[in-house]
């Protein structure tokens, strides 16, 4: 006999869709940020959230504006090249990271349109639920998720407190050497941070900017990623639908009905995938370029040598970068799949016996899912598997280019 636990009677909690998002919202969040309206939130909240995010975007702007001083020095005077070469690949990431925030901020209103209509087309019931397999998407999301944002925050923290360690096991604890003070990011200002108290207010300034940075990269990735595991996830299950119909087994007009129903569903997938390109193609794109300078210049910083130090925090930073395009080109060729299935559905299916307006119906239906949907990084790259291999030629164009300089 089975348990009191095992009973069929068990109680079932829907997975709502507020699961696919929540990696994202917490980043924002920790940022001070929200990327779409949520529902019953009050004033006070809001305007708590808006005072840190404005005092964390203010403090990353400012360390932002002291590498870029320290860079431009170092150019100029000829010193410090390979400090700054160092300082370009970090100075990037940065831009990009204030980029995607204020990209997501001015599209927030299309965010919370793109969300509710999520909404309306989630399943709530046990058995929609099974259909669209919603468990097994939102556990393959999962897995992706946490091995993408636990290898930048180790990346992250690691670099940042590379010198507070280094202090506490050398100097505090081993007493080998006296410790040079260090900050984790080559800056300028105009006073001597070395010899007062304000290292440490510097220290973790910078700290902080990290992982305002980091935070709003990884939420704006995670936040398109988890949108298009969605819209994955009802195209799969209209072409399994497509394809499990039998026509001309019910009247021409019950078929006829079937088929405007996934008209019109396939419509509104290819309306929300049309929006997410529009929030997401300058994200999409800046991602693209700036792994193509970092990729270059963390690849140029590891073949002229250089400490271990350095090389050790390089190469972590290079296959993070990696990490994230591998990721993105992943969910969209994934969209690209399974938006292409929909016309391999069509065809798949058994429409042989159909009235003959129906099988007419059926080549618009095809012609359409041709044109398959997309990630697009704005109107300069159609993002998939193949832009790996574009973006590592690019990335090699640069590093060719640098090497060319600096051996002069």
């Amino acid at each position: 006999m089975a348990g009191p636990g095992n009973t069929s009677s068990e109680k079932w909690e829907p997975i709502k869709l507020e699961r696919f998002l929540r990696y994202a919202n917490i980043f924002y969040l920790s940022i001070g940020m929200e990327a779409y309206d949520h529902q019953g939130r009050g004033k006070m909240r809001a305007l708590f959230l808006r005072c840190i995010f404005i005092a964390l975007i203010l403090n990353l702007n400012a360390v932002l504006l002291s590498e870029l001083i320290y860079v431009f020095l170092a150019i100029g005077s000829g010193s410090n090249f390979l400090e700054a070469t160092m300082n370009l690949s970090f100075i990037g990431f940065v831009i990009v990271g204030d980029l995607k925030v204020w990209h997501i901020w001015r599209k927030r209103d299309q965010i919370t349109q793109v969300v509710r209509q999520m909404e309306q087309l989630h399943p709530r019931e046990k058995h929609q639920q099974e259909a669209f397999e919603v468990a097994k998407q939102l556990a393959a999301y999962s897995r992706y998720s946490i091995f993408y944002f636990g290898m930048h925050l180790v990346l992250i923290w690691t670099y940042n407190l590379y010198w507070a360690i280094h202090y506490l096991v050398y100097d505090f604890w081993l007493g080998i050497r006296q410790f040079v003070r260090m900050l984790p990011y080559y800056c300028w200002v105009p006073w001597d941070w070395s010899t007062n108290s304000s290292y440490y207010l510097m220290y973790v300034s910078q700290n902080v900017a990290g992982q305002t940075c980091l935070s709003g990269q990884l939420a704006a990735d995670m936040l398109m990623c988890a949108l298009v595991t969605l819209l994955v996830m009802h195209f799969s299950r209209l072409g399994r639908r497509i394809e499990e119909h039998v026509a001309g087994l019910v009247s021409p007009q019950q078929d006829l009905a079937f088929l405007k129903a996934a008209v019109v569903y396939h419509q509104r997938l290819l309306q929300l995938c049309h929006n997410i390109n529009e929030i997401f193609g300058v994200s999409l794109l800046s991602n693209f370029v700036s792994s193509a300078f970092i990729i270059c210049f963390v690849g140029f910083q590891m073949t002229i040598g250089g400490n271990i130090d350095n090389l050790v925090m390089l190469v972590l930073f290079l296959f993070c970068a990696m990490v994230q395009v591998f990721m993105i080109t992943t969910y969209a060729q994934r969209l690209l799949e399974a938006s292409q299935h929909i016309g391999e559905a069509v065809y798949n299916h058994d429409w042989f016996q159909a009235d003959l307006r129906y099988r007419k119906m059926l080549i618009i239906i095809v012609k359409r899912s041709q044109r398959a949907s997309r990630l697009k990084a704005t109107i300069f790259l159609n993002v998939s598997l193949v832009t790996v291999s574009d973006l590592l030629q690019l990335s090699y164009k640069f590093f060719a280019l640098l090497r060319t300089m600096y051996g002069k």
